[in-house]
C-alpha cells in the first residue's frame, strides 16, 4: 500500500509538470514533426493519468456513500471499500495500483526525450507563426464586397466633432473580425481613399502584430510621419531609450491633424500603450486612430468610439474573388464551363475572402472541369495549401487563448458542421470532460465556463453568442480548423444502409486512437452494434437525419462493455430498450448521461446509481418511466436532474434530499400537504440549498404551511410551478409559504410536458439557466 501511495503522489506531481510542458510543446509542434509525435505520446499519458486519478477519487466516494468505518485503519478501509465496490465495478485495488505504476514508468521514458526537443515549462521566446508585416497600399480593384463598410468607416473619420478640444482623447475606430476576414484590406482601402488623404495633414501606418512592443510602434510612427528612409532610420533609433522615442513621437504629432492606423493589435493591457496614448493627445482636433484587431476586448481597451464588426461575404462575392484570380488567363468558353463548379466551390469559402483568394490561386493551375470538380469534392481542410494560407491566421488566435480554453475550443470538432450549439449544453460537457477543472464551492465551474465562452467570443471563434437566446454558432472554417487541430481525436461514423458494424465511413486520420465519437444514423437505420476503436472513447453522441437514431439494447450493452472510459453519453431520442443494460456499471468515469425522449424506457437499473461521478442526468420525455429508485440518493455529485415529461412518474423518492449539490432540478414532483416518509415533500426542499433553477409539480390540495416555511432557497434564480384545482387560485400563498416571492423569475403553469425549454430540437433537450 505504501508503494502504491508513493506512486499516486508521483502521478499527481507528474500531471502538474506535464500541463506546464504542454503549452511549449504544442507551440513547437507546428514547425517540428518529431515534437508533434512526442506531444501525442504526452497527451496520451496525460489522459491515462486523469483516468487513474479519477478511479482513485472514486474509491473515496464509495467510502463516503457506503459509510466505511472511521475507526478502521487506512489500509483496512481501502481494502474493504474495494471489495465492496467490486460487485458493481470491475476495478480492483491491485489493478489501479499496477496501472499507476505503469503510467509513471512510461512518463519517465517520455521525460528522457524532453531535453532532446529543448522543451521548457514556459517558452522563453514565442514560437507562434507570425504573418508578414502589413503594408498601407492595396490594389483597390482586388478587394470586393466591402464598399458599405468602407464608407461607414470613412464617415466616422471625416466627421468633425464640434466639442473636440486640444489635448482631448483622440477618437478611435476599431475594425474587429476573425483571422482571414479582411480587416487589414478594409483598413488599406480607407487609408488610401482620396478624401481621407485630403482631410488629414499626416497619415501613418504601423503593423503591431501579436507581440506587443511599444518601442517598435513608436519607431514606425516617427519614420512614417517624418518621411525618413525606413531601414536606416530604424537602425539609428535602435539604441534610443523609450522616453526619448515617445518625446519624438509627441513632437512629430504636435499640432497636426493625423490619421494613425494600428494594424493587427493584440494586447489587452492598457499599460502596453500607456506612453503612446499620452503622446496621441498632442495632435490637432479631428485626429483619428483606426485599429484592426481580432479581439473585441482590444476595441474596449483602446477606448473605441465606434466598433465595426466585419461580416462574412456572400457566396456571390466569393465567386467574384475566385474568378478574378482563377479565370484570369482563360477564354470565355472555358470560363462558362467552369462557372457551375466554381459557384459551388465559392459556397465552401464560408464568406472568408482569404479562403476565396487561396482557392482562386489553387484553381488557377487546375485544367479542365475535372480538375475543378476534384477540388469541389475534396475535403478542403486536408489540403496543405489551406493549412499554410488559412489556418496560420487562426493558429495565431488559437495560441493566444489560455491553455484551458484551447481544450474547450477543440471540443467543437466533436459536433457536426452547421450545429447550432446550446451554450449551457456545452458547459455541461466541458465540465464532464474535466476541462473546467475540479469543482470549487467558492468558484462555480459554470461561471468559469461562461468566462471561457466570453474569451472565445472576444477572439471571434464563436458567433451570435447571446446568453438570453442560449445559442451560438461557429464559422464553417473555424469548425474545420478545430477538426484539423484534433488530428484523429474526434471520429465521425456514418451508418448507411445495412451496416451493423464495420466497414463504416470513418472521417478521421489514423494518427491517434479516437477519444470522441459522433454517430450519424441515416433515416431508417440503426446505431451500429459494434464500434471500432472504442476502448479509449470519452464521448459518444448519436443522432439521425430526422433527429431519430435507434439504439438497440444489444448495441448499448456492447458499448458499455467496451468503452469503459466514457464521460459523456448522449443518446437523446435514440435508445429503444425498455431498460438500461446493467453493464452501465462499467462507466465509473461517467459525468453526463442524456436519455431524453427515450420513450420505451420503463426502468433504471440500480447499477446506474452506483456511478457516483455522475453530474448530469437527463430523463426528460421518457414518457413510460414510472419510478425513480431510492438508490438515486447515491448520486452525490449530481448537479442536474431532469424528468420533465415523464408522464408515468407519480412521485419523487425521499432519498433525493441527499443530492445536496443539485443546481438544476427540472420536473420535481413535490407533496405539499404533509411530510411524507417515502415521498419527496415540500419541507425537503430546504436541504437542496444550492438550487438555481427549479421546476416542480405540486401534489396535494392543501399547503402544510409549517413544512413550507422551512424552505429557504436564497440562491434560486428561476422557478416554475405546475398547479391545478383550487390551489391554483392561491399563487401568492404558495410564493409566501415557500419564501419565493423574491425569486427573479417565476411563473405558474398548467402544461408540464413541453415546458422548461424542452422542444423538438435535440440542441434544446438540455435546458440550463445561469444568470
Amino acid at each position: 500500500m505504501a508503494e502504491a501511495l508513493e506512486d499516486l503522489r508521483n502521478l499527481r506531481d507528474n500531471l502538474t509538470s506535464i500541463r506546464a510542458l504542454l503549452k511549449d510543446a504544442e507551440e513547437k509542434q507546428i514547425s517540428e514533426e518529431p515534437v508533434k509525435l512526442w506531444l501525442d505520446r504526452l497527451r496520451e499519458e496525460s489522459l491515462n493519468m486523469e483516468d487513474a486519478l479519477d478511479e482513485w477519487r472514486t474509491v473515496h466516494l464509495y467510502r463516503r456513500t457506503d459509510g466505511a468505518e472511521e475507526s478502521a485503519s487506512f489500509l483496512q478501509r481501502k481494502v474493504r471499500v474495494f471489495l465492496r465496490c467490486f460487485s458493481f465495478h470491475p476495478v480492483r485495488y491491485r489493478g489501479i495500483a499496477h496501472n499507476i505504476k505503469e503510467i509513471n514508468e512510461r512518463l519517465d521514458k517520455i521525460a528522457e526525450d524532453k531535453d532532446r526537443y529543448q522543451l521548457t515549462s514556459t517558452a522563453m521566446i514565442s514560437r507562434l507563426p507570425r504573418q508578414g508585416e502589413s503594408k498601407s497600399f492595396i490594389d483597390e480593384s482586388s478587394l470586393l464586397g466591402r464598399d458599405d463598410v468602407k464608407n461607414e468607416i470613412i464617415s466616422h473619420l471625416l466627421c468633425e466633432a464640434s466639442k473636440e478640444e486640444e489635448g482631448s482623447p483622440i477618437q478611435t475606430i476599431s475594425i474587429v473580425g476573425m483571422g482571414g476576414i479582411g480587416k487589414t484590406a478594409v483598413a488599406q482601402l480607407v487609408y488610401n481613399d482620396k478624401n481621407v488623404k485630403q482631410h488629414f495633414t499626416s497619415r501613418v501606418w504601423t503593423h503591431v502584430s501579436n507581440i506587443s512592443d511599444e518601442r517598435k510602434v513608436a519607431k514606425d510612427i516617427i519614420v512614417g510621419l517624418q518621411g525618413l528612409e525606413k531601414q536606416a532610420t530604424l537602425q539609428l533609433l535602435e539604441s534610443v531609450q523609450l522616453d526619448a522615442l515617445l518625446d519624438e513621437v509627441r513632437k512629430s504629432l504636435e499640432g497636426k491633424k493625423y490619421l494613425l492606423v494600428l494594424d493587427d493589435v493584440w494586447t489587452e493591457k492598457e499599460k502596453d500603450f500607456e506612453g503612446l496614448n499620452a503622446t496621441f493627445k498632442c495632435g490637432a482636433p479631428g485626429s483619428r486612430i483606426l485599429v484592426t484587431t481580432r479581439k473585441s476586448t482590444v476595441a474596449t481597451v483602446m477606448g473605441s468610439s465606434h466598433t465595426i464588426q466585419l461580416k462574412n461575404l456572400s457566396p456571390g462575392i466569393c465567386w467574384s474573388i475566385i474568378s478574378k484570380i482563377a479565370l484570369r488567363e482563360k477564354d470565355q468558353k472555358t470560363c462558362e464551363e467552369l462557372k457551375p463548379a466554381g459557384l459551388k466551390i465559392a459556397e465552401k469559402c464560408g464568406g472568408l475572402p482569404l479562403v476565396a483568394k487561396t482557392l482562386g490561386g489553387l484553381l488557377r493551375f487546375k485544367t479542365g472541369i475535372q480538375g475543378w470538380e476534384n477540388v469541389l469534392n475534396s475535403d478542403l481542410w486536408r489540403m496543405e495549401i489551406m493549412h499554410k494560407e488559412v489556418f496560420v491566421p487562426l493558429l495565431l488566435s488559437y495560441y493566444d487563448l489560455p491553455s484551458p480554453v484551447r481544450q474547450c475550443f477543440t471540443y467543437f470538432a466533436f459536433y457536426d458542421k452547421h450545429t447550432r450549439f446550446c451554450v449551457f449544453h456545452m458547459l455541461s460537457v466541458w465540465m464532464a470532460q474535466g476541462y473546467l477543472g475540479l469543482d470549487d464551492d467558492n468558484s462555480p465551474l459554470e461561471q468559469k465556463g461562461i468566462e471561457y465562452f466570453q474569451c472565445l467570443m472576444d477572439r471571434c471563434f464563436i458567433q451570435g453568442f447571446e446568453f438570453e437566446d442560449r445559442f451560438f454558432e461557429i464559422h464553417d472554417w473555424v469548425h474545420e480548423f478545430a477538426f484539423f487541430l484534433t488530428r484523429g481525436d474526434c471520429m465521425r461514423l456514418e451508418v448507411p444502409e445495412g451496416n451493423r458494424s464495420l466497414p463504416m465511413n470513418c472521417e478521421r486520420t489514423q494518427e491517434r486512437t479516437p477519444r470522441h465519437l459522433t454517430v450519424m444514423v441515416e433515416r431508417g437505420f440503426s446505431f451500429p452494434e459494434f464500434i471500432p476503436d472504442a476502448e479509449k472513447l470519452r464521448s459518444v453522441v448519436s443522432y439521425g437525419r430526422d433527429d431519430h437514431a435507434p439504439v438497440s439494447e444489444k448495441a448499448m450493452h456492447n458499448l458499455f462493455n467496451q468503452a469503459r472510459r466514457l464521460r459523456v453519453v448522449d443518446m437523446a431520442m435514440g435508445y429503444h430498450g425498455s431498460a438500461i443494460p446493467e453493464e452501465i456499471r462499467n462507466l465509473l468515469h461517467l459525468r453526463f448521461l442524456n436519455l431524453s425522449r427515450c420513450r420505451n424506457l420503463k426502468r433504471l437499473p440500480k447499477a446506474l446509481f452506483r456511478l457516483h461521478n455522475l453530474e448530469q442526468l437527463n430523463l426528460s420525455g421518457c414518457s413510460n418511466l414510472d419510478r425513480l429508485p431510492d438508490e438515486i440518493g447515491n448520486l452525490v455529485n449530481l448537479k442536474l436532474l431532469r424528468t420533465t415529461g415523464c408522464l408515468q412518474l407519480a412521485c419523487y423518492p425521499k432519498e433525493v434530499v441527499r443530492l445536496t449539490r443539485l443546481t438544476q432540478l427540472l420536473g420535481l414532483i413535490v407533496r405539499i400537504d404533509r411530510d411524507d416518509p417515502e415521498e419527496f415533500s415540500i419541507g425537503d426542499l430546504a436541504k437542496l440549498n444550492k438550487l438555481l433553477v427549479l421546476s416542480m409539480k405540486i401534489v396535494g390540495n392543501t399547503i402544510n404551511v409549517g413544512e413550507a416555511k422551512k424552505v429557504k432557497l436564497q440562491n434560486l434564480q428561476e422557478v416554475k410551478i405546475l398547479v391545478d384545482g383550487d390551489i391554483a387560485e392561491a399563487e401568492h400563498v404558495i410564493l409566501e409559504s415557500l419564501n419565493m416571492s423574491s425569486v427573479p423569475r417565476y411563473r405558474f403553469q398548467t402544461d408540464y410536458y413541453m415546458d422548461d425549454g424542452f422542444n423538438e430540437s435535440r440542441n434544446e433537450c438540455l435546458y440550463y439557466s445561469w444568470a
